[in-house]
């Protein structure tokens, strides 16, 4: 059985790393001239955000009371705005990891390689299996917990701050994903992953969200993000140990009792 070692140091240390990480994902492409692997994602984003923006507008729209463009018609058209946006949001960050998990995997890949001199290896098979299937898993608890996020807003009022929390939190799982799927880790293990490093993971969500919040940085916004978060994991991985980052559970060694 295995455990993710804690190194996360101090608390505002590994905050400041996660924040940074986004941002140092984008001057790490850069500086290695790592465009090329940029192309396609950007190319798929760029038609995903298009068709998530229709979808989100006629949700919305459709909600919508009709007779509330006639009455305010500016007050209807500004929430129709903010509310197609925020739908649309999160339908693309749902739905990218999906459509772009190869080549942002092969993209962090060359990056652990260039960090590290060399990354695991993990066949195409296995790890679109695990993309698939994890990503599934993902989307089905998020999905479930933004059903949740409804039932508390409309009776608490406080559903839309945790869906905003579950929005962040699925941006940091989405980014560490690729790291630690490279390491075979469990679905459960990935979260555990970012449970251990509280600080870290904070700071990364809010430095992921306002990456993705910029429109046109959206179409490269997964792939730094990714990069961001393979460095950040490096850095809290020292490569000595077994399984990069999984270390066994300590066994008890005490014999059955007299």
């Amino acid at each position: 059985m295995f455990i993710v070692r804690l190194q996360d140091g101090l608390p505002d240390v590994g905050f400041f790393r996660g924040l940074a990480a986004p941002f140092r994902g984008a001057a790490f492409i850069s500086h290695h001239r790592l465009w090329g692997y940029l192309v396609v994602p950007a190319l798929l984003n760029g038609a995903l955000a298009v068709a998530v923006a229709i979808l989100g507008a006629r949700i919305v729209r459709d909600r919508l009371p009709a007779d509330w463009f006639v009455t305010s018609p500016f007050a209807a058209k500004v929430a129709f705005l903010v509310l197609g946006g925020l739908v649309a949001l999160v339908l693309f960050v749902l739905i990218q990891p999906v459509v772009g998990a190869p080549f942002v995997d092969a993209l962090t890949e060359k990056v652990e390689t260039l960090a590290r001199g060399s990354a695991p290896k993990v066949g195409v098979m296995l790890a679109a299996w695990h993309a698939i299937g994890h990503g599934l898993a993902k989307t089905f608890l998020y999905g479930l917990s933004v059903g949740v996020a409804f039932v508390l807003s409309a009776v608490t009022g406080v559903g839309g701050a945790i869906g905003l929390a579950l929005y962040a939190l699925s941006l940091a799982y989405d980014g560490f994903d690729y790291p630690l799927a490279r390491r075979k880790v469990s679905f459960g293990g990935k979260w555990r992953y970012l449970v251990l490093h509280p600080g870290q993971t904070l700071g990364y969500c809010l430095g992921a969200s306002v990456i993705y919040l910029v429109p046109v940085a959206i179409l490269v916004a997964p792939s730094f993000a990714a990069v961001g978060a393979t460095l950040a994991f490096l850095e809290t991985t020292p490569a000595s140990i077994p399984e990069a980052g999984l270390v066994p559970q300590p066994q008890d060694t005490k014999g059955p009792p007299a």
